[in-house]
């Protein structure tokens, strides 16, 4: 396609470190260039405006994600059939076995121990003089309980979150240093579940586990078992841990807004979706055009790739007025952070149970944050923070 074609259009590299670390002004420029921008850099479309991005993501016939997310063939074709690259029919026979674990009612059970883990955590923190938001906090549930209900064996649950990180730099360009680094762990995992992990050493009872049982009923077979485990390093791990601590960092900026919430912990599923529409932890996804059709004054092509923009949408302010502000009462329980349509992201309840119980711990011992320091680095997909120096102050300091 000649991009000199094509209106309108954006030129910088969508993965280059500048617009990585500061997207907002960008994602603003892309939005009022029009609901869909040629990426000419990446040769690509983006969209950008929270309709489209919705209604993109509710017509999987035309943005099919069946041959790839990714923005590169050598990842396209190494998880051609995963859950995540797939559709329905295929999509929705795995997702429902793959969703079991994952849905509210199978959730309940472990929520007492959650409960306990966090509340036993945010005293020892508030104890400290002060702790990484990230390492100390963000991570901590998923790494002390979720690694286990997934269930791969030792090695896997130790390496769990350097590999989620990895395969998730593989969803960039080729000609990216991170994607190649992606590209090459991701191969590692991908021969790690297909030929090193023996299931005699998985969690018994694990989610893991449940797969490998289901493909000795023939429900799926044990390539796509094994290949599905790759699909738990998502919704175990990032949402959560990029959420949570994002989470910090803006109560800790707008310490109104937290003692809003605990004035009033009926807003906590508000808070967590305003916190994720703020700051979503995921910057796109692609899909593969099937059709020509136009938006806007952009003509796109079959075969053409699209990105699904969810942290621009998230901040349009053509459907969330003042979207910069951050508002725990907002109602933005319509965000596109975790998707929508057939791909809604499957681990959305977990991570919003986790963040839910870390606030309820916290809610009646912190009276706010102080963060210092803070680190973040470039991601070809994730937004989130790398480290945030943050001091807790209890509720008896006041």
């Amino acid at each position: 396609m000649s991009a000199t074609s094509v209106i309108p259009a954006f030129r910088r590299d969508f993965w280059s470190d500048d617009v990585i670390l500061d997207p907002y002004p960008v994602y603003r420029e892309l939005r009022d260039l029009g609901p869909a921008v040629w990426l000419e850099a990446n040769g690509c479309w983006a969209l950008t405006q929270y309709a489209t991005v919705r209604a993109a993501l509710l017509d999987p016939q035309t943005y099919s994600s069946a041959s790839g997310c990714m923005m590169n063939a050598p990842m396209n074709t190494a998880t051609k059939g995963i859950m995540l690259c797939s559709d329905d029919p295929e999509h929705l026979a795995m997702r429902r076995l793959f969703a079991k674990p994952l849905q509210p009612k199978a959730l309940i059970e472990h929520r007492r121990r959650f409960e306990d883990l966090a509340k036993e955590r945010i005293l020892e923190l508030l104890a400290r003089e002060s702790f990484d938001a990230v390492a100390d906090l963000a991570h901590f549930l998923p790494l002390a309980v979720v690694t286990e209900l997934v269930g791969l064996d030792q090695y896997g649950r130790d390496n769990m979150l350097d590999w989620a990180m990895g395969i998730f730099n593989a969803f960039g360009p080729e000609d990216n240093a991170r994607t190649n680094d992606g590209i090459a762990l991701a191969g590692g995992v991908i021969d790690y579940v297909l030929n090193k992990l023996d299931r005699a050493n998985m969690v018994a009872g694990g989610w893991g586990e449940a797969l490998f049982l289901a493909a000795d009923e023939g429900r799926i077979s044990e390539q796509t078992a094994r290949m599905m485990l790759i699909d738990y390093l998502s919704p175990a791990l990032d949402t959560t841990i990029n959420a949570t601590s994002a989470a910090i960092e803006l109560f800790a900026a707008h310490p109104e807004q937290w003692s809003r919430l605990r004035a009033d912990p009926s807003l906590i599923p508000s808070a967590i979706n305003e916190v994720i529409r703020l700051e979503s932890p995921i910057r796109a996804f692609s899909r593969l055009v099937t059709r020509d059709h136009a938006i806007g004054d952009a003509q796109l092509h079959k075969g053409d790739r699209a990105l699904m923009l969810y942290a621009c949408a998230n901040r349009d302010p053509r459907h969330y007025p003042d979207p910069d502000r951050f508002d725990i009462a907002r109602g933005a329980g319509d965000h596109l952070g975790f998707g929508q349509g057939t791909h809604v992201c499957a681990g959305m309840h977990l991570a919003k149970l986790e963040i839910s119980i870390l606030f309820e711990a916290m809610l009646p011992v912190v009276a706010g944050f102080r963060t210092g320091k803070s680190e973040r680095r470039a991601h070809n997909t994730l937004r989130g923070l790398y480290s945030l120096e943050t001091t807790m102050v209890g509720a008896e300091e006041l």
